[in-house]
């Protein structure tokens, strides 16, 4: 029992410690309060509560995640917007869903790449399943062929667009 609240310190620790590097890169990605809609403050969250990032697909997350937080940024430098935040992310009919206090133009090309992205592992999907919409590559679609059903991806955008 001792080993396994060790493990549980140790991986508080780590996450402590990769969210307090990305916030300090990323501030925006910074948890929000749900009935202010206001990002919390460092006091309020002590780095233990996730960051936006940690709403998406872990694949996502991998494949794509720190590259549109960078996008994010240079948008926003560009732009000069202040006091952006993020308020919703995650996963809906098979591609990212990110809302925010601003539309910026860099999230609707990761809305697009989400589609055709391993939800699993980040890899270029093939196959999307047909229950729960979401894109997999053949390894992760495999692992899960006992649950979903799955139609090609190219066949899903056919049908879709078509």
């Amino acid at each position: 029992m001792k080993n396994k609240n060790k493990k549980q310190i140790k991986e508080q620790k780590r996450i402590k410690l990769r969210n307090k590097k990305l916030l300090k890169k990323y501030p925006f990605l910074a948890p929000i309060d749900w009935y202010t809609l206001t990002q919390l403050s460092v006091k309020q969250h002590k780095y233990e509560m996730g960051t936006a990032l940690d709403d998406m697909p872990e694949g996502w997350k991998k494949a794509f995640g720190i590259q549109l937080a960078e996008d994010i940024k240079q948008e926003l430098k560009q732009k000069n917007l202040k006091n952006y935040n993020v308020q919703q992310v995650k996963e809906k009919y098979g591609g990212l869903r990110w809302y925010d206090n601003y539309r910026l133009d860099c999230i609707s090309k990761y809305e697009r790449l989400s589609e055709r992205t391993c939800v699993i592992c980040g890899k270029p999907a093939t196959k999307i399943s047909t229950g729960w919409i979401c894109p997999y590559c053949d390894k992760c679609a495999n692992k899960y062929r006992d649950y979903n059903k799955y139609v090609s991806i190219e066949e899903w955008f056919k049908e879709k667009e078509g």
